[in-house]
């Protein structure tokens, strides 16, 4: 198939008011629109030419970015039909994540590399794959202490412009501690992951550095939100470290975390193949060798 997906979504997405065959092939013959939702019709002879995995990918990519828009730019390039045959031909189409699944790890790890374009196109599709505004939000808040404030309140924008153009409301606090609580509250959620650290609360008027922040800010403050359970947070703990690399140690504690929980070697593994095509080989290889280390120790 000759740039068969970008040349579908470029029919497929109402981006503008283009006339039919505007994009680089004539065999699109309809771009309908029934119930709200646009519907790709393609010349037989074209389907006929695909391969299973080429429309397994257009089916995938259909169902989830319905009403949803992509950059004129991306979706006419044959690089998003490399990718999009990967990640919806057949990533999607394997293994025991589920799209919601699958969507809430896209989100923090495109939170973590700061690609907001990106990002944005897949708040769409995490809405049609059935995750609340709720679990969007508190996936992008849950990122901030592994990626930073700034690449957070980035993400955080973009996903209340596709909120309000979709005339969501944007989600009320999912906050439940105090500015008394936070401490001990995110050293209970601290505990249950990793076992008790042994860390006291600060005096008051104490100089406090880098990693003592860590049962209020990091777990006080994230972990112990609504919206998200706590093996979903420590998930997402896991991911922003893998995408982010170069963080084996905290990448290793977390592996640790997930197993803790009940995340199985071959869950892991399947987490880290979705990943994969943003974060690159590099960052998956090194992350794969964690599990594989985490995993296998356990077992001697």
């Amino acid at each position: 198939m000759k740039k068969s997906i970008c040349i579908l979504l470029s029919a497929f997405l109402t981006l503008s008011a283009l006339p039919l065959n505007t994009f680089a092939n004539d065999k699109i013959i309809a771009n309908e629109y029934k119930n709200g939702t646009n519907y790709v019709t393609v010349e037989k002879s074209v389907e006929e030419n695909m391969s299973d995995r080429e429309k397994a990918a257009v089916e995938k990519f259909n169902e989830l970015y319905k009403n949803g828009k992509i950059p004129e730019n991306i979706a006419e390039s044959e690089l998003y039909d490399i990718v999009n045959n990967l990640v919806y031909g057949e990533l999607y189409q394997q293994g025991q994540l589920t799209d919601k699944d699958r969507e809430m790890i896209s989100l923090a790890a495109l939170t973590t590399l700061g690609t907001t374009t990106i990002l944005k196109t897949h708040v769409y599709s995490a809405l049609n794959a059935g995750l609340t505004p709720v679990e969007i939000t508190e996936t992008v808040y849950h990122c901030t202490p592994y990626v930073g404030a700034a690449k957070s309140l980035e993400a955080i924008n973009v996903v209340n412009d596709v909120f309000k153009e979709k005339g969501i409301k944007i989600p009320e606090s999912q906050a439940t501690v105090t500015e008394e609580s936070r401490f001990d509250d995110g050293s209970s959620a601290q505990t249950k992951l990793f076992g008790n650290l042994g860390d006291t609360k600060p005096a008051d008027g104490e100089v406090r550095l880098g990693r003592s922040f860590l049962p209020d800010y990091c777990f006080g403050d994230f972990y112990t939100r609504k919206g998200l359970t706590l093996e979903q947070h420590e998930l997402l703990t896991w991911v922003c470290i893998a995408t982010l690399g170069g963080a084996e140690s905290q990448l290793t504690g977390h592996t640790n975390g997930n197993k803790n929980v009940g995340k199985s070697k071959d869950y892991m593994l399947e987490v880290l193949t979705d990943i994969m095509p943003y974060i690159g080989y590099p960052r998956t290889l090194n992350a794969l060798n964690i599990i594989n280390t985490v995993y296998d120790d356990s077992n001697k």
